[in-house]
C-alpha cells in the first residue's frame, strides 16, 4: 500500500511539473493560457508564494485581448477563490490582481462589483426581510465590503502615470515595450497601495481622543455603547420596527449591532457612503438616521451630546473615509474651458445635516480632491451601476402589481427611466464593440406573467461610432470595443497631470519623486502638443496583442501612429538598448521562475483531503474558448452558433438587415417559420422597423445605429445559471477543438445581486410549447408536421438543412444536459429557432439536483422524445446514425478534456452556496463525484463507444421522459409530444381514465413541493 501511494504521488509530481511548464514554459510563445493558470492557483492553493509569482505573471500580460478574455471567462472562479480562499491567507495575492485588471478595464471592475454584490447579500447578518441569516459569515462579509470599497477606489483614481508614461512614448524617449512594462509596474503599485491602505485605513478622527474611541497609536479602536433602535427594511414597501435598545459598535467601517454588549450579532451595515443625519421627531428627541443602499437605522440617543458624539464617529468612518458620498449631484466630466475647475455641488446631499455649512464644505472638498478625470471616472461607475438596478427595480416593483395591470404600467416605466450619457447593457465583454444606450423603446416592452416573478424585456436605441468630442481632432471609430471606448472617455488626461504635483497616485507620496526627475525637463508646449496627439492614438495604447518572450526579437516600434515605416538608425538602437533591458527584466521578474520557486511547486503538496486535480497524472489540455460568431468552420458547417441576425442604420439612413443562409434554408421556409414562431416578424424585420420609427429623432452623431433588447429579472439568483452557462460555453470550445460540427447557443447572463439579474435575449425563437400552441402549427403530427409544412418535404433542400441543424443543436443539449446533470427539461425550457435549431435555457436545476430530488422522474440520461427522433427520420435513418457518431465523439472529446471542467466545478463547489452544491443531497462533494461518473472516466477508452451509444439507447422514448412531460402539461399546462409512445398508447388503452388520473395525481403531488421551492 505504501508503495503504491508512493507511486501516486511521484506521478502527481511529474504532472504538476509538467503544468508549470505549460504555463510558464518557454513554448508558450508568450502566451498565457487562462484556463491553466486557474487550474494551477487551485491546485497550490495552500502555497501562496507560488500564487503570488502566478498572478505578477499573469498581470505582465494582460494587455493582450487573449489573454484578457480569459480572464473574464474565468471571472467567476478567480471572484470565489479571492473571497473564500484567500480570506485565510496573510497576503491579499488574489486582490491585488483583481485591482490590477480593474485598471485596464471598467468593464471588469463593474463585473467584479456585481459578484460582490451577490456575496455580501449572502453572508450578511442578516436578510432582507429582517429575519437572521443563517449563512452570516463575518470574515466572509467584511471581506466583501472591503473588496468593494478597493474596487471603488481602484476605479476612480485609476493610472495617474498613464499618460505621462504615453507622452514619453509618442516622444521617442522610451520603446513601447518600456511603455508596458512601467505601465503595468504603475498598476501593480497602485493596487498595493489601495491593499494597504484598505488594511489600516485611518482618518482626520485618528488621534489620541477618549471621546472618540482612540488609542495613543493613532490606530482606532471600538466605540460603542447603548442606544434604542428602529429600523425599516427596504422592499416594495417600508416594514418600520418597534424600538429596542441594543448595543452598538463602530469598527472598520461597519456599524454592528448585538443583543447585549460581548453578546450575538444580530444587525450589521457597511459605512462606507452611508448617509448619517439628524432625524429629530416630536415624540422621539434626540434620533437620528444612518442610511445606505438596502437599510435604514432610525437610533435614538439619551442625550444631544451623545447623539453629537455618535453622529460624528459615523460620519469619520463613512464620508471622509469613503470614496463616494452617497448622493453626489451628476456633473459634467470636464469643466468648461477657462473656468475654475470646480463642478457646483446645488442639490448635493452628504452625511452631514441637510442644508448645513458642514455639508457644503464637505462636498465641495470632496470635488477639489477630485480631478476632472478622476471625477468623469466615478460618475460613469455609479452611473452605470444605477441604472442597471434601475432596470431590475423594473422587474421588482412590476412583481408586486396587479398580474393584469402589469403590461400596461411597464411601457410608461420604461419610458420614464433615466439613461445616463455613457450607458450600455453590460452583456459583454471587455472585448467586444461598445454600443452606447441613446433611448429607450417603451412601445416595444413585452411582460411574462408568473405568479412569484415578473421578467420583463426592454429594448433600446444602442449607437457606436460617435464622434468623440472630449479628444482634439474629433476622433470616430465604429469598432472600438468596450474596453477601448472607455478608456479613451475616461483615461484622458487632466490639465494638472502635466505638473509636477499631480503626477503622485493616491498615499504614494514620495516614491514618485524619483520617476518623475526624468521627465521634468520637457517643455510645457512641446507636451501639450504631443498629449493632444496622444489622445488620437490612446485607444492603441490598451490592448498589446503583440507576443514578446525572452528568445524573441522585439517588434518594430511605430510610434503608435500606425505608421509602418521604421525608425532611424538613432531611435533604433535606443530602442535596442531599452528593449535589452526589458527583456532581462522579463526574464529576471516574469518569465523565469526561481529555483526555489520551482522547488517548492515541486513539492508534493500536503492536503487533508485530495480533491480531483490533487489526483491528476495526465497532461491539463488546452482548451481556447470561443465566442458567439467566431469562424470555426468544419467543412459548410460552422461549429459555433450564430450570432443572432439584426438591422443596423447607418449614418446614410440605410437599413442594413443581416440574414445568414449558409445551411441552405431558402428565404420563403424562413417566412413561413417566423410567421409561426416569431408572430410574423422576425428580428431583423423587429429592428428595422423600430429603427425606422426612431430615425425621426437621429442627431446623426453615430456611424451606427442598432436596436440592443434586453431581459431584467428579479427575485431570481442567476449566479447558478451564470456558472452553468460558463459551462455550455466551455464545451462549446470542446468541441470546436476537436473540429465537431456541434451546435450550441450560448448567451451572456449577469447577476447584478442575490437575488437580481439581466440576460441576453435570444432572438427569432419561441419555446417549444409556445410554438405547438401557435395559430399555424399543424394540429397532427407533432414537429415533423411542422418541418415539413415550413421547410417543404423531407427530400427538399430547406429540410434536409433545417433537420441537420436540428440534429447538429440537438448532439450539443444532449451531451451537455447529460454531462452537466440538467434536469426540468420540459417544453417551457427548449426552445427552437427560425432555422430548425433547439436551444436549452432555465438552469435551476443542475449537476443532478431535479424536481423531487429522489422522486425525480427525469431518470432517463437526456431528452430524446418520440417528436425528436421523427424528425431525424427514425433510428434506421442517416441524420440518426450521424447523430449517434457525433454523440460518441463529443462524449469522447469531453472525456479528453475533462480536467479543467472538473477543476472549474471543484473551484465554486468550494464553500459554495449554490443549490447544487448544498445540502445533504448534493454537498459534501456529491454533485463533483457523480459529474466524474458521468465522464466515465473509470472506464476503458476502448469502451467508451459502446456506452455512449448505450446512453443514447436508454434515452429514445424513455418512461421518465414522458412521465414528465405529462405531469408538467397536467400542472402547468405545457404542451407535450402529440405523438404517444406505443407502450403508453397500450397503458392508456389497457387502464380506465380513472385510475390513470389517479395515477396522475398522486405523481404530481411527488414533485408539487420541488416547484414551490423552484418558485
Amino acid at each position: 500500500m505504501a508503495v503504491f501511494s508512493t507511486e501516486i504521488a511521484k506521478r502527481h509530481d511529474e504532472f504538476k511539473s509538467r503544468l508549470v511548464d505549460d504555463v510558464f514554459g518557454k513554448d508558450n510563445q508568450g502566451k498565457v493560457q487562462m484556463e491553466k493558470v486557474m487550474m494551477l492557483i487551485w491546485q497550490f492553493r495552500d502555497d501562496p508564494t507560488v500564487v503570488q509569482f502566478m498572478a505578477q505573471f499573469v498581470a505582465k500580460y494582460a494587455g493582450s485581448r487573449d489573454v484578457f478574455d480569459g480572464i473574464e471567462f474565468y471571472l467567476p472562479q478567480l471572484a470565489h477563490m479571492i473571497i473564500h480562499l484567500e480570506a485565510s491567507w496573510d497576503d491579499a495575492i488574489l486582490e491585488r490582481f483583481a485591482l490590477i485588471i480593474a485598471q485596464q478595464s471598467l468593464h471588469f471592475a463593474l463585473q467584479f462589483n456585481w459578484i460582490l454584490q451577490g456575496a455580501i447579500e449572502d453572508y450578511q447578518p442578516e436578510t432582507a426581510d429582517g429575519n437572521p441569516n443563517p449563512a452570516y459569515n463575518p470574515l466572509f462579509y467584511s471581506r466583501c465590503v472591503k473588496l468593494l470599497g478597493n474596487i471603488e477606489r481602484c476605479v476612480v483614481y485609476g493610472k495617474p502615470r498613464t499618460h505621462e508614461l504615453q507622452r514619453m512614448y509618442e516622444m521617442g524617449k522610451i520603446s513601447k515595450q518600456e511603455y508596458e512594462l512601467m505601465e503595468q509596474a504603475d498598476r501593480r503599485f497602485i493596487a498595493a497601495q489601495i491593499v494597504a491602505t484598505g488594511k489600516n485605513t485611518t482618518t482626520s478622527s485618528d488621534r489620541s481622543d477618549e471621546s472618540t474611541g482612540l488609542g495613543g497609536d493613532g490606530v482606532r479602536s471600538t466605540f460603542g455603547g447603548n442606544l434604542m433602535y428602529k429600523r425599516k427594511v427596504r422592499s416594495a414597501a417600508y416594514k418600520p420596527k418597534p424600538w429596542k435598545t441594543r448595543y452598538f459598535e463602530i469598527s472598520d467601517r461597519m456599524l454592528y449591532c448585538y443583543n447585549v454588549k460581548g453578546g450575538k450579532l444580530v444587525r450589521a451595515m457597511p459605512l462606507a457612503g452611508a448617509e448619517i443625519r439628524e432625524a429629530d421627531e416630536a415624540k422621539y428627541p434626540h434620533t437620528f438616521r444612518v442610511s445606505n443602499e438596502h437599510f435604514v437605522f432610525t437610533i435614538r440617543a439619551a442625550s444631544s451630546e451623545e447623539r453629537k458624539q455618535w453622529m460624528s464617529v459615523l460620519k469619520d468612518e463613512s464620508a471622509p473615509n469613503a470614496l463616494y458620498p452617497h448622493n453626489l449631484p451628476p456633473a459634467k466630466a470636464f469643466p468648461p474651458k477657462g473656468g475654475d475647475g470646480e463642478t457646483p455641488v446645488v442639490g448635493a446631499t452628504s452625511s452631514s445635516a441637510p442644508g448645513s455649512d458642514d455639508e457644503v464644505v464637505e462636498s465641495k472638498q470632496f470635488m477639489k480632491d477630485l480631478s476632472p478625470s478622476q471625477r468623469a471616472r466615478y460618475d460613469f461607475f455609479k452611473e452605470e451601476r444605477d441604472f442597471v438596478r434601475t432596470l431590475c427595480d423594473i422587474a421588482e416593483d412590476l412583481r408586486f402589481k396587479d398580474r393584469a395591470e402589469r403590461k400596461k404600467l411597464a411601457p410608461g416605466m420604461v419610458g420614464e427611466m433615466t439613461i445616463p450619457s455613457s450607458a450600455y447593457i453590460p452583456l459583454v465583454g471587455s472585448t467586444d464593440v461598445w454600443q452606447r444606450i441613446d433611448s429607450s423603446i417603451p412601445k416595444d416592452t413585452r411582460v411574462f406573467n408568473t405568479n412569484e416573478r415578473c421578467p420583463v424585456i426592454m429594448h433600446f436605441i444602442t449607437k457606436r461610432g460617435e464622434q468623440m468630442t472630449l479628444h482634439q481632432g474629433g476622433f470616430r471609430d465604429v469598432n472600438l470595443d468596450v474596453a477601448e471606448y472607455l478608456h479613451l472617455l475616461y483615461e484622458v488626461p487632466d490639465a494638472e497631470l502635466r505638473s509636477e504635483t499631480a503626477m503622485s497616485s493616491i498615499g504614494e507620496g514620495n516614491e514618485g519623486e524619483e520617476e518623475d526627475a526624468e521627465e521634468d525637463d520637457v517643455e510645457t508646449a512641446e507636451a501639450t502638443e504631443v498629449v493632444e496627439d496622444a489622445t488620437k492614438s490612446s485607444h492603441k495604447m490598451i490592448w498589446n496583442d503583440t507576443s514578446v518572450t525572452p528568445n524573441t526579437p522585439a517588434p518594430h516600434d511605430d510610434g503608435g501612429t500606425g505608421s509602418s515605416t521604421r525608425n532611424s538608425p538613432e531611435q533604433k538602437t535606443f530602442l535596442q538598448k531599452g528593449n535589452r533591458q526589458v527583456q532581462r527584466l522579463f526574464r529576471e521578474d516574469l518569465v523565469k521562475m526561481p529555483s526555489k520557486l520551482l522547488n517548492r511547486v515541486q513539492t508534493r503538496r500536503r492536503v487533508s483531503q485530495m480533491s480531483y486535480l490533487d489526483r491528476a497524472t495526465g497532461p491539463l489540455q488546452l482548451v481556447p474558448i470561443v465566442e458567439e460568431g467566431d469562424d470555426v468552420s468544419v467543412g459548410s458547417m460552422a461549429s459555433v452558433g450564430t450570432a443572432g441576425t439584426g438591422s443596423i442604420l447607418l449614418r446614410e439612413g440605410v437599413v442594413l438587415s443581416i440574414d445568414d443562409e449558409a445551411d441552405g434554408i431558402d428565404k420563403a421556409s424562413i417566412d413561413r417559420a417566423k410567421a409561426i414562431v416569431c408572430g410574423g416578424e422576425s428580428w431583423a424585420d423587429k429592428s428595422a422597423r423600430m429603427l425606422r420609427e426612431a430615425a425621426g429623432r437621429n442627431d446623426d452623431s453615430a456611424a451606427c445605429t442598432e436596436v440592443l433588447g434586453v431581459m431584467a429579472k428579479s427575485n431570481d439568483d442567476l449566479r447558478q445559471e451564470v456558472f452553468v452557462m460558463q459551462m455550455i460555453h466551455y464545451y462549446k470550445s470542446v468541441f470546436a477543438k476537436a473540429s465537431l460540427p456541434i451546435w450550441l447557443k450560448t448567451y451572456r447572463i449577469l447577476s447584478t445581486s442575490k437575488d437580481t439579474g439581466l440576460i441576453e435575449v435570444i432572438t427569432d425563437a419561441t419555446s417549444i410549447d409556445g410554438l405547438k400552441k401557435a395559430e399555424g402549427f399543424p394540429k397532427e403530427g407533432g414537429l415533423l408536421a411542422y418541418f415539413q409544412k415550413v421547410y417543404g418535404p423531407p427530400d427538399s433542400k430547406s429540410f434536409k438543412g433545417a433537420q441537420r441543424n436540428f440534429m447538429l443543436s440537438l448532439v450539443g443539449y444532449s451531451l451537455v444536459c447529460y454531462l452537466l446533470g440538467l434536469n426540468d427539461r420540459h417544453n417551457g425550457n427548449i426552445m427552437i429557432d427560425l432555422r430548425g435549431h433547439i436551444v436549452h435555457i432555465d438552469f435551476g436545476f443542475a449537476f443532478g439536483m431535479a424536481p423531487g430530488h429522489e422522486f425525480s422522474m427525469e431518470k432517463a440520461p437526456f431528452k430524446l422524445t418520440k417528436d425528436y427522433m421523427d424528425v431525424m427520420g427514425g433510428q434506421d435513418s442517416e441524420c440518426f446514425k450521424e447523430f449517434q457518431r457525433l454523440f460518441v465523439a463529443g462524449f469522447e472529446a469531453a472525456r479528453d478534456n475533462s480536467q479543467i471542467a472538473l477543476g472549474l466545478v471543484e473551484i465554486m463547489m468550494f464553500k459554495s452556496n449554490y443549490p447544487c452544491f448544498t445540502g445533504a443531497r448534493y454537498g459534501h462533494g456529491v454533485s463533483l463525484k457523480k459529474f466524474e461518473e458521468r465522464l466515465m472516466l473509470h472506464k476503458k477508452d476502448k469502451k467508451i463507444k459502446k456506452y455512449a451509444l448505450r446512453l443514447v439507447m436508454n434515452s429514445i422514448e424513455h418512461t421518465g421522459t414522458y412521465l414528465y412531460d405529462r405531469f408538467q402539461k397536467y400542472s402547468n399546462g405545457y404542451a407535450m409530444s402529440q405523438n404517444m409512445s406505443p407502450l403508453w398508447r397500450g397503458w392508456v388503452a389497457s387502464t380506465s381514465t380513472r385510475t390513470g388520473r389517479s395515477i396522475l395525481a398522486a405523481l404530481q403531488l411527488n414533485l408539487v413541493a420541488a416547484f414551490f421551492v423552484k418558485g
